[in-house]
């Protein structure tokens, strides 16, 4: 498992390595740790080699803030958790998908609870389903899947790498899915609610795509939608 670790305080960084250090010792997970002192460090050289990046938010250069906002523009996978004294920031850390934010100052009891959220995050990333397409199958890991879309006898998977079409109802790919975060927000699409970044009124934005909630499923959604988020610990 590859970490970032992003905070201008030296003492910081410090005690988080030493927490990843115990935490895999006591669990026999590996995990490799990578120090930056500002937002500029990270998003100069980042490539998406990263499992989990923790941004402290207020940083001198370019804080964690507008680094994360950076890094999802060309990762939209890799999960972010910001650290920070001030539980506010919590709003704006939902428009980069944050995972989770640590409250300093920093304690083990919490951050191993917290990590045992991450590898669970880790595990669910790491599922996928086969689809039969003109050219062959082709397996898409869910946790890249946007939304399914149905068009007539079509699926059109639509992905972070491209769109996928295949034949078959919805109805099927509905029920294989219902245990895996995902919602019928209306007839026409299925939703990843792993990549749902915000909605207002009955318009649920899912990635880059803006989607309509159905009037009678918009109750429903909100609450799929609650229970999601407290299920990973809260955006």
């Amino acid at each position: 498992m590859r970490i970032a670790i992003v905070d201008d305080k030296k003492e910081v960084q410090q005690q988080l390595g030493e927490f990843l250090k115990k935490y895999g010792a006591e669990q026999q997970v590996s995990i490799d740790v990578a120090f930056f002192s500002n937002g500029l460090e990270i998003v100069d050289s980042y490539r998406s080699n990263f499992d989990v990046i923790y941004l402290d938010v207020q940083m001198p250069i370019m804080d964690g803030m507008t680094a994360a906002k950076k890094i999802r523009q060309n990762d939209e996978n890799v999960i972010i958790v910001f650290l920070t004294n001030y539980v506010q920031w919590a709003v704006e850390g939902y428009s980069v998908n944050a995972f989770d934010f640590i409250l300093k100052p920093l304690s083990y009891f919490s951050f191993a609870e917290h990590f045992k959220k991450i590898q669970h995050k880790i595990a669910e990333n790491s599922k996928s389903i086969l689809i039969k397409e003109k050219n062959g199958i082709s397996r898409i890991f869910l946790d890249s899947l946007y939304f399914i879309e149905s068009e007539g006898h079509y699926l059109i998977f639509h992905t972070t790498e491209r769109d996928i079409e295949t034949m078959g109802p919805m109805k099927r790919i509905e029920s294989k899915l219902e245990s895996e975060n995902f919602f019928r927000c209306n007839n026409g699409y299925l939703i990843n609610l792993n990549h749902v970044k915000n909605f207002t009124n009955n318009i649920v934005q899912v990635g880059k795509y803006k989607l309509q909630i159905s009037r009678p499923r918009k109750k429903l959604f909100i609450q799929a939608l609650t229970n999601y988020l407290g299920r990973v610990g809260g955006h």
